[in-house]
């Protein structure tokens, strides 16, 4: 909200109005202080010491009564009371001046207030200037005393110098030119209130016309130009321009004191003088405020660089600075230097290459204010590029202003000064200065106060987010130097948020450097966080200075302030404390609006935070912070041993072991409260044995823990219990763990407004101890160990280098000496293998191992981990079999034949027989290989007539390839049958290829198949349908990515002198197998593709004969007519009986029917 009224000043247009988790700022006792919410009572809030008495002084910049916008409020009474400052003492005051727009305090001081108001609107001729004025306050109105920073005067026409040069080196006719064009340019600007005035300069300079003259000869200064006399002589350029500061800018001559003063110098030349230099020529000038521009005429000003430096040493910018080739140019150049140098606005006033330079400064917009000046921001000066104006505070005032837009054209509309802080880096101070409006996104510029030079600067990132709207320096460890430089960006937006504040680290030499970015809660897309920002001191007792941040339109406009903590070298991510309008009164707005906390208002001795909202301000008291110390003893240091009688069996009951005492008290943090007594109420549960699911020692009651409540100050209290157990206990190795949780309820202060102290957050709500059980360590009472291991692979022959491969190591661990103390085990093994975790298999006393991984140990090739054991110590006897799992973790290649691995086992208390403490062992690494074997197209089918022998080719063709892109020695396996059961023979021999350079076959050799009849075996399934087979072995002895064919051929046939055989199918089959180097490979490709098979189905065939079947045919076709004649016969189909049948038939007509129904027949009748 405090952009929006900004904005409003700067515009001048007034009137637009303008925003909790608690840990360090308490926000039950508040004090609220009202005013006019129209005059933006609240606007700006500082802390101040007057006499000794702090005060809060709070700024209504729009009141009516513009004497009385400022007020002093006091904790004690609760009341705000104006404070009277007779501003513009004999000026007429025609509109608000907005006193307290700007409110600063001396630092080193904390008594010296400056007040100002930057919207002071004044009449000079046509146009109205917006200056501001300020006013610096020692103990209030005492010393009084009224500044006005970046002010403009009234000024009233333009008087103009035109120094021309006439030296030897112009020609008669350039000088006519040059006469001409000065005329025309005198004319082109003819106004009321511009007066010239003309000298010419070459060894000596002389005036033509002064100003004086210029108004009484009206229209004979031309006439008077004309005579002028071509003089010659040396080029003495800064002796003429130092006479015309002197001699011609003099009221004498005719020169107005509320005039703007121009200086044109026109020179065909470099200078030869030697009575003055530039600088000095400058000073002269720059005493007067006189503006000067320079035109070189001649090719040297275009070419030279000499010629051009001298140029820019005339002129008061390079921009002031006109070059032309000849005196013929100087016409073409006329209408520019019209528009550049005469620009008329108003009153014909003349412009710096610029159309305001500090009409509209408002200065005081932001200020600061040092023991040795007063530093203003003047966010209008220079057509609102902006600036600062540093002026010493001694009885003759130095005035200084840092205008940045004269030198870095790029910050026009940039609003320097908007805000200003100081910084400190040793003996080195810097002015940081923010424009917010700087190419839209903001910019912050860092100064250094001596020399008045950038030494940084910082660019926002995101356009209209106002970057550089608020800074805030922060001395962390209030040493003295500027740590961090935060940077209010309060416009940013995005989807959840609304406004950040970027925080920087400065360098000695005033470098800046990002370190983080805060935000306000997310939801509040308006919220304008970072609108205002205050150091505050250490207020969460850690030494170490914190932050306030103001978001005045959180939570729809009511606002919120943050408190960041401080840290070693940075502020906290994490806010510690959000406090809310809302939780403080339901009528605030806008809360937030501006935050300052240096001082103790309240007389506790601690930092009170003050708060802007709209017409109210808000007085937040620091809580005292405060600490915890607990402790839980326990007497005797160790638990008594159990009775010596229980390895009998026969010992029971109950007795006590020892007894604890539970403390606590508070120690406070904030060391600077000066307030009561500190009190507090600690609510406790102590728990016994916590890591036993059934506690060994107990409470009266075999209760397992306590709770109550007590009352606690700076006096510690303490709680003393006894604990008993049972005589004999099973585990006395593992420590019992007392643990005793609390809260804290802090007590309210009544001597300090019911003010309530605060815990400190880190402290720890919980205390322990760990009592351990004596031992029985023998006559000198001393526990020595003597831990053994060794381990095995678990039947594993290898490390095989693939993802899915699991490696055990079975481990065992014994002690054959006495407890073993903290008992572990350390292992070393190769990168390539993932520590997956530890197992017991098998062990003779309760052990439970937790292992973690610790990465490489000075050599990078090889892992480390380790186990400890619950419980922590081994007993004497121990003997436990653990199981520790590994897994292949990498894809690339391991180059080592062999890797190792080392166990140690390890303890507080071990023996001095190291040897056995630990073991290693090696295993070969097993690279993956992708080797099949696969048959091709070969014979599958072959027929053979049983009456004559006959010869055929038989081809079994295999292909052996390497799937991957490693190179491997191969060994092939083939089995062949060369001779069948039915006697058959096959010469199979390997063919010739391109590729038998690259592998050696063995001389075959002959394998004699068992007689299967008589074996009661089952059948080979290699060589099938043979009874002599022959096998050949193949060495590939590096097989690349690549495959090789084996083709294997030759007659299939069976010797004439052997018996006729009878119809039959045979199968022939034929194996390869691929076998690699199992001590250094192993396959990935399952089984069944190191393996392939072929089969050759061969058909023994008879000839056809049909004679057999012709007679056969033909007796059965007798025997079937024969038996179709007698089965005819056997019907009578061969029998003659026409005859009887005719005979038959005549007598059945000559015998009569009887009827069966006697009745006779019916007719019908009608009815």
């Amino acid at each position: 909200m405090k952009l929006i009224v900004k904005a409003a000043f700067l515009l001048c247009s007034a009137r637009c109005f303008l925003l909790t988790s608690a840990f360090s700022i308490d926000t039950k006792t508040q004090v609220i202080f009202g005013g006019e919410t129209a005059a933006q009572f609240g606007y700006r809030v500082v802390q101040i010491r007057s006499n000794g008495v702090p005060w809060l002084i709070v700024s209504a910049p729009l009141l009516r009564n513009q004497t009385e916008t400022l007020f002093r409020c006091s904790y004690d009474t609760e009341q705000c009371q104006p404070l009277q400052v007779p501003i513009l003492q004999g000026e007429n005051i025609t509109s608000e001046i907005s006193l307290g727009l700007s409110l600063a305090v001396d630092e080193a001081s904390d008594s010296k207030l400056i007040a100002c108001g930057p919207t002071w609107k004044r009449r000079c001729g046509r146009n109205d200037y917006l200056n501001g004025v300020c006013y610096i306050m020692n103990n209030f109105n005492q010393n009084l005393k009224e500044i006005r920073p970046a002010f403009q005067e009234c000024i009233s026409g333009v008087d103009a110098v035109i120094l021309f040069d006439d030296s030897g080196s112009i020609r008669d006719s350039d000088f006519s030119i040059m006469l001409d064009f000065i005329l025309k340019l005198m004319a082109s600007v003819a106004e009321p209130d511009v007066r010239f005035a003309v000298v010419q300069f070459s060894s000596e300079p002389n005036i033509v016309v002064n100003f004086a003259n210029y108004a009484l000869l009206g229209g004979k200064v031309e006439e008077a130009i004309r005579r002028v006399k071509h003089r010659r002589g040396n080029t003495h350029t800064p002796t003429a321009i130092h006479f015309v500061a002197n001699e011609v800018f003099t009221s004498a001559h005719g020169m107005r004191q509320q005039s703007k003063k121009l200086l044109i110098v026109l020179t065909d030349g470099v200078s030869n003088d030697k009575q003055f230099t530039f600088e000095a020529a400058k000073e002269a000038t720059d005493k007067k405020g006189i503006i000067r521009y320079a035109i070189g005429v001649g090719t040297d000003f275009l070419t030279k660089k000499e010629a051009r430096d001298e140029l820019r040493d005339i002129a008061s910018l390079p921009e002031n600075v006109f070059s032309v080739r000849s005196f013929g140019g100087l016409h073409a150049l006329q209408n520019e230097l019209k528009e550049k140098i005469f620009a008329i606005e108003g009153t014909s006033g003349v412009s710096n290459g610029s159309s305001f330079q500090k009409e509209f400064s408002q200065g005081g917009f932001s200020m600061l204010l040092t023991p040795e000046h007063v530093v203003s921001g003047a966010v209008g000066a220079y057509d609102w590029a902006g600036g600062l104006e540093e002026e010493s505070l001694g009885d003759h005032p130095q005035i200084r202003f840092i205008n940045m837009s004269m030198s870095k054209t790029e910050l026009k509309d940039s609003y320097l000064g908007y805000s200003v802080v100081l910084a400190h880096r040793g003996r080195f101070k810097f002015y940081v200065a923010g424009a917010p409006r700087f190419q839209h996104v903001g910019r912050v510029v860092i100064i250094e106060s001596l020399k008045k030079r950038i030494t940084s600067f910082i660019g926002g990132r995101q356009v209209g987010s106002y970057f550089g709207a608020e800074l805030c320096s922060v001395d962390l460890d209030a040493d003295g130097n500027t740590d961090l430089i935060l940077i209010g960006a309060p416009l940013y937006y995005n989807r959840i948020q609304g406004g950040l504040v970027d925080v920087y680290s400065i360098s000695d030499m005033g470098r800046l450097k990002h370190l983080q970015t805060l935000h306000g809660i997310s939801g509040n897309r308006l919220g304008r966080f970072g609108s205002a920002l205050s150091s505050l001191g250490d207020v969460s007792g850690d030494g170490l200075t914190d932050v306030a941040i103001g978001a005045p339109m959180e939570d729809e406009d009511r606002g919120a302030v943050y408190i960041f903590l401080g840290e070693r070298d940075k502020l906290r991510e994490e806010y510690s404390q959000r406090i809310t309008a809302a939780s403080l009164s339901p009528g605030l707005n806008f809360f937030g609006q501006s935050v300052q906390g240096r001082l103790d208002l309240s007389g506790d001795g601690l930092t009170d935070l003050a708060v802007g909202a709209l017409g109210n301000a808000v007085l937040l008291r620091s809580r005292p912070v405060f600490t915890v110390i607990s402790s839980l003893n326990f007497s005797p240091h160790s638990i008594p041993l159990d009775d010596p009688n229980c390895a009998s069996g026969k010992v029971s009951g109950v007795g006590p072991r020892g007894s604890f005492s539970l403390c606590f008290s508070l120690k406070l943090i904030s060391t600077k409260w000066s307030s009561g007594a500190l009190q507090a109420t600690i609510s406790f549960d102590l728990l016994v044995d916590t890591l036993q699911s059934m506690p060994r020692l107990t409470l009266e009651k075999e209760a397992r823990n306590i709770s109550g409540t007590i009352h606690v100050g700076t006096v510690p209290i303490c709680l003393n219990k006894t604990l008993q157990s049972q005589l004999c206990l099973d585990d006395t190795i593992s420590p019992l763990v007392l643990q005793a949780n609390f809260r804290v309820t802090e007590e309210p202060d009544t001597s300090a407004r019911n003010l309530r102290p605060v815990l400190e957050p880190k402290t720890n709500l919980s205390t322990t101890i760990e009592v351990p059980f004596q031992q029985n360590c023998g006559s000198d009472d001393i526990c020595t160990s003597d831990l053994r291991i060794s381990f095995n692979f678990s039947g594993a022959n290898g490390l095989k280098l693939t993802p899915s491969f699991i490696l055990n190591l079975t481990v065992k661990l014994e002690n054959a000496g006495e407890t073993a103390y903290k008992a572990g085990l350390s292992f070393y093994y190769p990168p390539i293998l993932s520590f997956q975790g530890a197992s017991v298999l098998k062990s003779n006393w309760r052990l439970s191992p937790v292992c973690e991984m610790h990465g490489s140990e000075r050599n990078t090739s090889v892992r480390h981990s380790s186990c400890r054991f619950s419980p922590r110590d081994l007993k004497e006897g121990t003997q436990a079999f653990l199981w520790l799992s590994f897994r292949f973790s990498r894809n690339d290649s391991w180059n080592e034949k062999f890797v190792s691995f080392t166990l140690r086992a390890l303890s507080q208390n071990e023996n001095n027989t190291l040897d056995d403490n630990e073991a290693t062992e090696w295993l070969p690494v097993l690279h993956p290989v992708n080797v099949i074997v696969k048959g091709l197209e070969s014979t599958t089918y072959l027929n053979f007539s049983t009456e004559r022998p006959e010869t055929k080719i038989l081809t079994h063709v295999y292909e052996v390839r390497n799937l991957d892109v490693r190179s491997t020695p191969v060994n092939v396996t083939f089995d062949f049958p060369i001779r069948t059961t039915v006697g058959f023979f096959w010469n199979v021999t390997l063919s010739q290829s391109k590729m038998r350079n690259q592998f050696v076959c063995t001389h075959p050799a002959i394998l004699h198949m068992a007689n299967i009849e008589d074996s009661k075996e089952p059948p080979m399934s290699r060589c099938l349908g043979a009874s002599v087979c022959t096998r050949v072995r193949c060495l590939i002895a590096n097989l690349s990515r690549e495959s090789i064919k084996f083709n294997f051929s030759g007659e299939f046939y069976r010797p004439q002198s052997d018996s006729k055989l009878q119809s039959q199918n045979l199968h022939l089959r034929s194996e390869a197998s691929v076998v690699i180097d199992e001590s250094r490979f192993f396959q990935n490709q399952p089984e069944e593709f190191h393996y392939s098979q072929i089969n050759t189905e061969v058909e023994i065939i008879s000839p056809f004969n049909p004679v057999p079947v012709i007679v056969g045919s033909t007796i059965g076709g007798l025997v079937l007519l024969a038996i179709l004649v007698v089965v005819l016969y056997k019907f009578g189909f061969f029998k003659r009986n026409r005859v009887s049948e005719m005979d038959e038939a005549a007598a059945g007509q000559a015998d009569p029917v009887e009827p069966t129904d006697p009745s006779p027949p019916q007719t019908a009748t009608d009815s």
